[in-house]
């Protein structure tokens, strides 16, 4: 069998994937569209050529990100001021971008935009009924955003890192001869 041009094994690799991933998490409660997320930032941090590096860059950026956003949920629902909802919100979420634009002076952190889309995967998993609670968010739990999307997010960096693999295989004769051997 002959290997598939570089675009032609992105296409099948993608789609291979994305139907995969859809098919997989109708039976798992975990969100997907954080793992989709993750998957694209592995690439946007270099997981084609330098996975592992990748994988550790798009953890530790947007889980910032989702932890500044459960900070300030916290701060959001436990609000220790007199300011009205419509005041304190903003100072809040203003407060957490505040910090991660600080943080992205640290060269562990410096890709600001994939802190930012942690920090709104995390608003995004509130948004559903009965996770913006203060007992889901300071419990332990399955549905607690600081447990769901870090491991969202791991997987979804996997999902990249077999995407990167599956790019290489379909597209290198020489690697689907010897894995077929």
């Amino acid at each position: 069998m002959h290997a598939l041009k570089p675009f032609s094994a992105l296409v099948c690799a993608n789609v291979i994937l994305a139907v995969t991933m859809t098919f997989t998490m109708q039976t798992f409660p975990l969100p997907m569209w954080p793992m989709v997320i993750a998957w694209a930032c592995f690439f946007h941090l270099g997981g084609g050529d330098r996975p592992p590096a990748a994988l550790v860059a798009v953890l530790a950026h947007a889980v910032f990100g989702v932890f500044a956003g459960w900070l300030a949920a916290l701060a959001i629902l436990f609000n220790p001021t007199a300011l009205p909802g419509t005041v304190w919100v903003p100072l809040v979420v203003g407060a957490a971008v505040g910090l991660m634009s600080l943080a992205s002076g640290w060269p562990r952190l410096a890709v600001l935009p994939v802190c930012v889309y942690g920090f709104a995967a995390n608003w995004a998993y509130l948004d559903v009924p009965g996770r913006f609670d203060a007992t889901v968010l300071t419990t332990l739990r399955a549905d607690n955003v600081i447990v769901a999307l870090p491991l969202a997010l791991l997987i979804g960096c996997l999902f990249g890192w077999a995407n990167a693999r599956l790019i290489t295989q379909l597209s290198s004769p020489g690697a689907r001869t010897r894995s077929a051997g």
